[in-house]
């Protein structure tokens, strides 16, 4: 969105949100955009989550219409966007998309499978004139189950190549590598979604690597994936004294820790979740260039050309993930080389302005 608006496109953003409050309508701006917060009326429903969740989203949905009629009637509307599926996404988006006559287009960022109700999920792909989708396997998803093909367009995500821009931080990022006391770095960033493999490699690295530090930054939601959880599996281990949790950092900030590291990491598990993902963290790593030590899950693979960008492991191998991250931390040439390779990479494939162009050209032609 905000690549469109700086390709002067004027976006309007309706965000529903399930705590209530007065007035019920917050206007924001965020970066040259009108943003409406949305907020259900007071009917006793105190829970935020489950049915309670999907009640409020209901409730706000005639508001919703009533602000989306201003918006439309002012400055007409060329397009409705949805990002996801959802009782509180694509569900009043179809109904303003419906009511106006308005094409829509569907976001699908992340995998669907886990979301309810089921039948608003279906609803939203076939109201949906087109649908974006960041990874071919989503886009084969949709195929199989019966979705047009002709409707269905591939928009991976992108980098903010300004921000990620390893020259601005080297001065920066040299005294904050020097303060981890370590000769050698890895770095993780992101939602702690699972960080097993690193965790069960790390005895043996550190075996071979023992001037070493694994910086983690970031946290995840769920408190059994909490820093503060794996803290706790790292310290069962007998690891404490090689890993820094950092939790949350500013997006600004995450850049200079990228810069840190010989190596950076990713972890996912071989599930359907993570293999449909396609993860913006590894662009950032790219964009900084840095070689990624990854486990070798279908789109990751797509991204990550083994042993040109850093190395794959099988996601229940330890043993091979801690051999591939041995390799690169003893090979510093090799390593450089790699993640040489990939920033040139990323730069290339997944610059935001350059994907905020492609949807820009895809939106002017309504039939396609």
């Amino acid at each position: 969105m905000k690549s469109l608006s700086l390709q002067k496109h004027k976006i309007f953003i309706l965000i529903i949100r399930s705590d209530t409050k007065k007035p019920r309508v917050i206007p924001l701006q965020e970066f040259g955009m009108d943003i409406l917060e949305i907020h259900p009326p007071s009917l006793g429903l105190k829970k935020n989550k489950g049915i309670s969740r999907h009640l409020k989203y209901l409730l706000c949905i005639p508001l919703i219409n009533k602000e989306a009629e201003k918006i439309i009637k002012k400055h007409g509307i060329d397009w409705i966007y949805s990002y996801m599926p959802g009782t509180g996404s694509s569900l009043p988006a179809s109904r303003i998309k419906n009511k106006f006559h308005i094409p829509m287009i569907l976001d699908l960022a992340d995998m669907y499978s886990m979301i309810r109700p089921k039948l608003i999920v279906k609803k939203s792909f076939n109201d949906a004139d087109k649908i974006f989708v960041i990874t071919k396997y989503l886009e084969n998803l949709l195929i199989n189950q019966g979705i047009s093909k002709n409707k269905i367009f591939h928009v991976p995500n992108g980098v903010d190549l300004e921000l990620f821009n390893p020259k601005k931080y080297l001065i920066e990022s040299k005294k904050l590598r020097e303060s981890f006391g370590a000769k050698k770095i890895l770095v993780f960033t992101g939602s702690l979604q699972d960080l097993n493999i690193i965790i069960k490699s790390a005895k043996k690295v550190i075996k071979n690597i023992p001037n070493l530090k694994y910086v983690i930054v970031g946290d995840h939601r769920d408190p059994t994936k909490s820093y503060t959880a794996w803290q706790k599996i790292v310290k069962n281990e007998g690891l404490s004294n090689y890993f820094e949790f950092l939790g949350r950092k500013s997006r600004d900030d995450i850049p200079k820790y990228i810069m840190c590291a010989d190596v950076c990491l990713d972890s996912f598990p071989n599930e359907p979740y993570f293999a449909a993902a396609h993860p913006i963290k590894l662009l950032e790593y790219g964009a900084c260039e840095k070689p990624v030590v990854a486990t070798n899950v279908i789109e990751t693979a797509n991204l990550i050309e083994h042993g040109k960008f850093g190395y794959l492991a099988e996601p229940d191998n330890s043993e091979e993930y801690a051999d591939n991250l041995i390799k690169l931390l003893q090979f510093p040439e090799l390593a450089q080389k790699m993640g040489i390779e990939f920033g040139k990479f990323v730069r290339d494939s997944f610059d935001w302005i350059k994907i905020g162009s492609k949807i820009n050209n895809n939106l002017q032609n309504k039939n396609n």
